[in-house]
């Protein structure tokens, strides 16, 4: 009996043994894994900071004193690796104050639609014109300023409401800043918070629901004064309820300004001046809400499996 405990003590020193020797090498071995993860980040972080990729601006700007928002497409094709168009032949105008809706599936081009207004890439065919001049031809700095974006994906930093919608323009004055929040339907919420218009919105956003991220984004937009809003599925990830505040909060937004709507949900274009439908990059057919229904083509189908959707 004494000998049987002696060897099951011994065993489970021995085992001891063997943990404490052990327990550090696999230590070592998940950090050194860790490290590995981190060196090929850090690799990665590396040249994305050494690429420098700036738009060139013109040899001779043009710019008019005032723009009105007037946006004119006329061919546009588009591809992102040189072969496979993502965009065909593309033509359409926007006149200043009017709304145009772009819809279609997945993968039909209306985002790309979206960059190449945006300047983010230019056409490999055709040209965009704003105002009846060139975009290549405007001073990069004013672009920015008179074409405004609202993603789908909102990007908030960690600082406050104010700095959120500001990003570092000075020139937006308080009451501007306040007005801009009672267009987006943000006062009453932003007032209701301990620390009004300073509240820390977190990291990307943290302390605010899907809803109030995509208002803060349209108030960001509009607090410039831009003559053109680009809104990118603007309504896709917040609930129908949320959509209706967001929607209403568009109706006051887009009654100056030039507006693009890219939408999945067709409630968000049914009010708009006209409407393209894009598939496989091309615009297959364009006109009104009720026109389009009536022809009963891409966009009266697309409608009814969304009415039928939402109905099951």
């Amino acid at each position: 009996m004494i000998q049987d405990r002696l060897t099951l003590g011994a065993l489970v020193a021995f085992l001891s043994y063997i943990q404490m020797f052990f327990k550090p090498i696999r230590d070592i071995s998940e950090k050194y894994n860790i490290m590995q993860s981190a060196m090929a980040s850090i690799e990665r972080i590396f040249q994305f900071m050494d690429y420098r990729e700036v738009l060139p601006e013109p040899v001779r700007a043009k710019a008019p004193e005032s723009v009105m928002g007037h946006l004119r497409a006329e061919g546009l094709s588009f591809s992102y690796n040189g072969q496979d168009l993502v965009l065909r032949n593309v033509s359409f105008e926007l006149k200043p104050g009017e709304v145009l809706g772009i819809v279609g599936h997945t993968g039909s081009g209306k985002t790309t639609l979206a960059n190449l207004l945006l300047r983010m890439y230019d056409p490999d065919q055709g040209t965009i014109y704003l105002d009846g001049i060139e975009l290549p031809s405007w001073p990069v700095d004013i672009l920015r300023k008179e074409i405004a974006p609202v993603m789908q994906d909102v990007f908030l930093f960690s600082g406050s409401i104010e700095e959120n919608i500001r990003l570092g323009r000075e020139h937006i004055s308080h009451e501007d800043l306040l007005q801009t929040l009672r267009i987006t339907n943000l006062y009453e919420m932003v007032q209701a918070l301990p620390q009004g218009i300073h509240h820390p919105v977190g990291e990307r956003g943290i302390s605010l629901s899907a809803g109030q991220q995509q208002l803060l984004s349209f108030a960001r937009a509009i607090a410039g004064r831009p003559q053109i809003l680009v809104l990118d599925e603007a309504t896709s990830s917040v609930d129908p309820e949320t959509e209706a505040i967001i929607r209403d909060a568009m109706a006051r937004i887009t009654r100056k300004q030039t507006t693009l709507i890219i939408a999945h949900r067709l409630s968000t274009v049914r009010n708009a001046h006209k409407i393209l439908v894009l598939h496989r990059g091309e615009i297959r057919e364009r006109g009104t809400h009720d026109e389009l229904m009536g022809a009963r083509g891409i966009y009266y189908r697309l409608n009814m499996l969304q009415e039928k959707l939402k109905a099951s």
